[in-house]
């Protein structure tokens, strides 16, 4: 993808037909090509200069359009860069793009103007992967995140605990250069110390990768319960739709169907899965043990009854098996529309899995499953508030590098342990150094900065 010698075009607006295309050329060369299609030169103006002029080919006319010219050192990529507005006409915006490629552009790759832009030293390459999680927020808390990460929260974290390392590494190095004199520069105590502070520190911020994750691709919620509890009536009425097949017959859900939507401010990935009994057959024992792989990998899990069906006991037993594999239960009477008893026999259940003050609904009443909706919004909004003045990781590529930080972090606690040598030590120390400084670029691999700006939009 490195081209620094081209001067690189792309349409930076979405295609189709809008009131505006935004063409963004970048590159050495951007004013001499841009002036190519002008009658009037605009490589003459000052940086940050607006001009109206009509962009020719040699047909003609192609349209009049808002020139804005940034000189180098005053742009996105630190290169001369000019971005052209023009009527949102997909005929317009292809025409003015061959005309532009026929005076010496070429067009842009997938986030070939972030690349520039790391290149240059305008972000460094956690800020770049937090611009295409800012264009790819769907969410409140997505956005706030990633204007963190943009801003530089996390890449100062990062460096902080990496000139910490470098600190002390460069003093047991030292001391390997006065080897014969048996000279020690670096307590080992004080490096114990630094090292399991630091450990500390890049396990909390692997750690919540999890919630990251989940804050990008959405909570997952699990339905689950016995046959005819109505999960599959529950999740058709909080999706809006009729997706899952309902019907009498236990055990109509055999596998799992999920739908991802907004709960308040967050993505929730909504899952309805087989109900939880002794199976009678092979399929339907696959589909619930598929049921308890799906409750140990989500989030929460949404425990559904149907008081008229099912005992006190049987209840506890089934949230028993399923607390060995959620972390987060909560608990919801359902078909109360059918129900004649009293509820309060279950306050026992209620206790022990609370969070929820709604104790039962009828999902087929739309004013209780839109309070059960409000009342889930409340308890997953909680769980991201908490957290929200600490740096979150919501990328596998960092989450990846500080586990495997991590791991050289506890070999030097283990090696200290053993009394091993100065330079073994020296050694995990700035492996462990490579691995953050590879979060934020400061270690560059060609390959690895390909594969991660591939994922942008073209234009960006």
């Amino acid at each position: 993808m490195m081209r620094p010698n081209e001067t690189i075009v792309a349409l930076s607006t979405a295609s189709g037909v809008g009131a505006l295309s935004v063409i963004r050329l970048s590159g050495s060369n951007a004013f001499v090509i841009m002036d190519a299609l002008l009658k009037k030169p605009v490589s003459n103006k000052q940086t940050h200069t607006v001009c109206l002029r009509g962009i020719y080919d040699e047909q003609g006319l192609i349209d009049e359009a808002v020139i804005t010219i940034f000189h180098e050192g005053k742009s996105y990529t630190k290169e001369n860069v000019v971005e052209i507005s023009l009527h949102g006409s997909e005929y317009i915006a292809q025409r003015t793009l061959l005309a532009l490629m026929k005076a010496g552009a070429v067009m842009a790759e997938p986030g070939e103007f972030t690349q520039r832009a790391f290149l240059h030293g305008t972000l460094d390459l956690a800020q770049a992967e937090a611009v295409a999680d800012l264009i790819a927020a769907e969410h409140k808390f997505a956005h706030e995140n990633a204007l963190k990460q943009l801003r530089g929260g996390f890449s100062d974290d990062i460096k902080s605990l990496r000139e910490r390392l470098l600190h002390f590494t460069s003093l047991i190095e030292l001391e390997l250069d006065f080897g014969e004199e048996d000279v020690q520069f670096a307590s080992r105590s004080e490096l114990k110390d630094l090292v399991t502070d630091i450990k500390q520190k890049v396990d909390e911020l692997r750690d919540s990768f999890t919630l990251g994750n989940a804050l990008k691709k959405g909570f997952a919620l699990v339905l689950a319960g016995r046959p005819n509890a109505g999960k599959s009536t529950l999740f058709n009425a909080l999706i809006k739709d009729e997706k899952a097949i309902v019907s009498d017959i236990a055990g109509t859900t055999r596998d799992a169907i999920d739908e991802r939507i907004a709960i308040g401010d967050v993505w929730v990935r909504l899952i309805d899965t087989a109900g939880i009994r002794e199976a009678t057959d092979a399929i339907e024992r696959e589909g619930i043990n598929r049921t308890f792989k799906h409750i140990e990998s989500s989030g929460a899990t949404l425990y559904l009854f149907d008081p008229s069906l099912i005992s006190v006991e049987e209840v506890l037993n089934d949230l028993s098996e399923i607390s060995e594999k959620s972390e987060r239960i909560w608990v919801i009477a359902n078909k109360l529309d059918h129900f004649k008893g009293d509820l309060s026999i279950y306050n026992s259940v209620f206790e022990k899995y609370g969070g929820l003050s709604l104790k039962g609904i009828s999902a087929l009443d739309v004013s209780q499953v839109s309070e059960l909706r409000s009342q889930l919004a409340t308890q997953f909004t909680e769980d991201v508030r908490r957290i929200s003045d600490q740096t979150i990781v919501t990328n596998a590529r960092h989450s990846h590098s500080l586990d495997a930080c991590s791991n050289e972090l506890q070999q030097i606690l283990d090696g200290m342990e053993m009394g091993l040598s100065g330079d073994l030590l020296s050694f995990h120390l700035r492996t462990g150094i490579k691995e953050l400084a590879s979060i934020t670029g400061e270690i560059e691999n060609e390959e690895v900065l390909g594969k991660i700006f591939s994922s942008f939009c073209i234009g960006k």
